[in-house]
């Protein structure tokens, strides 16, 4: 079964098969890049590097948007390469939490600290690793 989802262009990608993986296209510094793949069956990860900003957010919010529309039983959300998370980001990820159970993994302060200052760490299951964020699914 393919997953369509949108990379940092906009151009949809294809993951297929339990894991497959989507291959980021090469941004400019500081741009956002997605990286989709579906480890195992109906968890989705969605790989995440460069800045999460009010720029930027549209890709982000396509992507899940995407995820989220094949019902999946998981979608982790790996912020390990964000190098900036401003508002933006943090709303489509609460945008996407009302439409599936999503896991986030922030590994750093830029990502730790706005979720813990809005609260969204405290609606949203928070990982320092992937591999914690995809225990038990």
């Amino acid at each position: 079964m393919s997953h369509p989802a949108r990379n940092s262009t906009g151009a949809v990608s294809t993951a297929v098969r339990s894991g497959a993986r989507v291959p980021a296209q090469r941004a400019a510094p500081g741009a956002l890049r997605l990286q989709v793949f579906w480890p195992l069956p109906g968890i989705a990860v969605l790989k995440v590097a460069g800045d999460i900003d009010v720029a930027t957010a549209a890709p982000l919010d396509r992507a899940l948007d995407e995820l989220t529309a094949h019902r999946p039983r998981v979608v982790v959300v790996d912020l390990g390469g964000v190098d900036f998370l401003g508002s933006a980001g943090l709303a489509a990820l609460a945008q996407a939490s009302e439409h599936a159970d999503i896991r986030v993994v922030a590994p750093t302060r830029q990502t730790a600290r706005p979720l813990a200052i809005t609260g969204l760490d405290q609606r949203l299951p928070v990982y320092t690793t992937r591999d914690e964020a995809l225990t038990g699914c």
